[in-house]
Parts: structure tokens; C-alpha cells; sequence
């Protein structure tokens, strides 16, 4: 992959955390580093209140914009969310295309969303990015020299509609979303007439999720060392020892200031957290930040009200270094926990254990009394299992392993 040089500027507030801007910076340049794009220079800023014509103050905007003619840097990036009037007085200043932090990630998901949902998301939220932008990005096409080729993302075909235009795509993309939520709300609802338990792996992005999921069930999702390598959400079977065969989904990986629309984009992705029966945080351990990533996930989860479903986390990567505080503060955070490494092997049975007994959790047995004709085998849910059968004169007794949440339904199958 061709690199480019860009000029890098963070942004923190005065009195921020040493720690959390080392962290800020490594996080932007991981995204980076997707993207093929190589760092020349860093600039951090200390910026005490947004300048609404450039973000960062007009002194600083001149001394980065000196730093990058002098460095020859073929883009500058910016790690902030700016508005379309302070990306376009920015370009001026220096002659480069500016992007923000939310364009790079949109970057990244155009490039390795694969779906037709993850694709019509992706540009609906191109669209509603670039549409305050039209006016300057046509009065300034000509003038724009250089820049990060192909880096941008955002489609040089929309620069050339008019606003009008995009939102009828807008409107088009929504109806098109609308039809494939409700073949998911129906699948869904098939899932739960077959009482089919489902696990979630999500937690920060490049945590391993990926590789649990083919290790355990053979899968063949894409496994990479970048952020955001997952966007597809991925829904595979998987057999366990105590003869349970539960649903496995590989989400999207969450991230620290993950702009609201891509959160809005990503709602149906986000929801498998919803929608599945367990969530299973799996966090990197090699991470410096793996404390910090871990609560991000863990906020996450909160936003979209599944917090309660959170059953267990997988501390991975093991056979890496990492720092024993924050493993600490992981392993005393609350939550049941799985110590584990894909590439070694280690921890692999333990959690496959740990699976099973969360979903013997969520069964129970029961003994009905049915009528001698045999009706009840019929009425009986795919998935549950007949442990015993008695005939007496007065009735059939059957003793069935079920899901809690079937009791009500089976109670009016009994006679008494």
C-alpha cells in the first residue's frame, strides 16, 4: 500500500491527563496506519476554547501550516471534530486537504464495509458529512493540489450533486435500510420461537474478537492487526459440550469518540449487542490503554441499554506483554472472567466452560402432566430436550429441559 506524509494535530484541553492524550495520539495514529498513511509530523495543541473560523487558534493554524510546507506533508489531519466553515478556512491557510477525525473513520468503513446494509450505511453518513461541505468542496475543487489520494473516502461523485440530490439518496438509502430491519426483526423473531441462545463478542476495536470467533467455531472472518477490520457483523453456530448449540456474533468494534452519526449508522450492527441472549466483552490485555479501552467498551454497552447482559470477560491476548495494574484493575472490575490467548491455546476450553454454563443458567427442568394420547411430543419446542417419559393410568409424565423463558408456555400445556 502507498503511503503519504501527513502533518498530525491533536487537541487537548489545558490540565488533560499526560496519559489520556498519549493515549488520544496512539489512537489516532493506529486509524492512520488503516489507512496506509504515515505520520511526518505531530503538532499537540492545548486548546482552551474552539475557534469557530479554524478550531485551533490563528496562531497556531500559521505555525502548523509553516511546520508542514516545511516538511513537505501532503495532507494535514486534525484530531477533532471540526465544522465544514473551519475545514474549509483550514484548507485555505494551508494549501492541503484537511481532514478531521470523523472523516478518517468514515474512510475506514468505506473501505472494508462489505454488506449491502454496512454499505448503504456508510454512504448515508458520507452524505450527511459531506452535505454542509458542497458549497465550499465545488467553489474550491480547483484549487485543492495534492492531498492524500483515495484517502479521503467520500466519493468525488457526490461533490458534484447538489443538496437537493443528496437527500433524495438520503430518503432512498433509509427505505432501502428500512426493508432489511425488518427481514432482521424477523429472523430475530425466528431465533426466539426456536429458542436459539445467542453470544455477542464486542468490546473496543483490534481486541481479538475476531480470532475467539474463528477458534471456536472454525469461522473464516477476516483477522487483521487494524482498527476496524471487523464491520460486518458475523453470526455463526456453535456446538458445546453439554450438547447446547447457541448462536456466536462477531460486532463491530467499539471506539473512543466514535462520532454520533456513524453510531446512528451502525445502530443495526450495535444492536446485535441488543438482541443477543449474552454479550461477552473480550479486551486486549497487550493494549497500554486496555483499562481505559475497556470502559469505553463498557459505556458503550450502557448507551444501548444492554448493560444487564454483560456475562462475561475474556482478557486476552496472554501470551503478550502487558501491564499487570490495569490487569488488575480488569480482573477486580466485577465481572466473571476468562484469562486467554487465541495463539497459544490457552483459556480455549476454560471458555468454552464458562459458555456452557451460562446457558445452563438460562434452563431449568420442568415435569408436565399431559394427556396419554402423546399431543404433548408435538407442542414440544425444537431445542428443548425430553429427559424422561412415564405412562400412568391417569396421565403421561415427562420431565423436559427448557428455557426459563418457556415456562409460561408450557404451563398451559399441563394438566394440573
Amino acid at each position: 500500500m502507498e503511503e503519504y506524509d501527513v502533518l498530525l494535530i491533536t487537541t487537548n484541553e489545558p490540565g488533560v491527563n499526560p496519559r489520556k492524550a498519549y493515549h488520544k495520539e496512539m489512537e489516532i495514529r493506529s486509524l492512520l496506519d488503516t489507512l496506509g498513511l504515515k505520520v511526518a509530523f505531530h503538532i499537540p495543541f492545548t486548546v482552551k476554547d474552539e475557534n469557530p473560523n479554524t478550531y485551533i487558534g490563528p496562531g497556531q493554524a500559521e505555525e502548523a501550516a509553516r511546520i508542514a510546507s516545511e516538511t513537505g506533508c501532503s495532507s494535514v489531519v486534525i484530531n477533532a471534530f471540526i465544522t465544514a466553515r473551519e475545514e474549509l478556512n483550514l484548507e485555505k491557510i494551508f494549501s492541503l486537504e484537511v481532514m478531521d477525525r470523523e472523516n478518517v473513520i468514515l474512510s475506514i468503513f468505506l473501505r472494508n464495509a462489505h454488506s449491502k446494509e454496512a454499505l448503504l450505511q456508510i454512504e448515508k453518513a458520507q452524505a450527511e458529512y459531506l452535505r454542509p461541505r458542497l458549497r465550499g468542496r465545488i467553489l474550491n475543487l480547483e484549487q485543492q493540489r495534492g492531498g492524500v489520494r483515495g484517502a479521503k473516502g467520500l466519493g468525488e461523485r457526490m461533490i458534484e450533486l447538489d443538496r437537493r440530490k443528496l437527500d433524495r439518496r438520503i430518503n432512498a438509502i433509509d427505505k432501502e435500510l428500512e426493508k432489511i430491519e425488518r427481514v432482521r426483526e424477523t429472523q430475530k423473531k425466528d431465533r426466539t420461537e426456536n429458542s436459539v441462545f445467542s453470544f455477542a463478542l464486542v468490546g473496543y476495536t483490534n481486541a481479538g474478537k475476531s480470532s475467539i470467533m474463528n477458534a471456536l467455531t472454525k469461522a473464516d472472518v477476516l483477522i487483521e492487526d487494524k482498527l476496524f477490520a471487523t464491520l460486518d457483523t458475523t453470526t455463526r453456530k456453535l456446538r458445546l459440550e453439554n450438547g447446547e448449540t447457541v448462536l456466536l456474533s462477531d460486532t463491530v468494534g467499539f471506539i473512543e469518540d466514535l462520532p454520533h452519526r456513524l453510531i446512528s449508522a451502525f445502530s443495526s450492527t450495535l444492536n446485535e449487542a441488543l438482541s443477543a441472549s449474552a454479550l461477552i466483552i473480550v479486551q486486549d490485555l497487550e493494549s497500554p490503554n486496555s483499562y481505559e479501552n475497556f470502559l469505553t467498551t463498557l459505556n458503550t454497552i450502557k448507551e444501548l441499554g444492554a448493560e444487564d447482559k454483560i456475562k462475561l470477560l475474556v482478557l486476552n491476548k496472554v501470551d503478550r506483554e502487558y501491564d499487570d495494574y490495569n490487569t488488575i484493575r480488569l480482573k477486580n472490575y466485577g465481572y466473571e472472567y476468562v484469562v486467554t490467548s487465541v495463539k497459544e491455546n490457552i483459556g480455549m476450553v476454560e471458555l468454552v466452560e464458562k459458555l456452557e454454563r451460562i446457558t445452563d443458567e438460562n434452563e431449568t427442568t420442568i415435569e408436565l402432566k399431559t394427556p396419554l394420547d402423546g399431543s404433548i411430543f408435538s407442542k414440544i419446542r425444537k431445542g428443548d430436550t425430553i429427559i424422561s417419559t412415564t405412562y400412568k393410568e391417569d396421565a403421561l409424565y415427562i420431565k423436559i429441559r427448557i428455557k426459563k423463558s418457556y415456562i409460561p408456555y408450557y404451563g398451559k400445556l399441563n394438566l394440573e
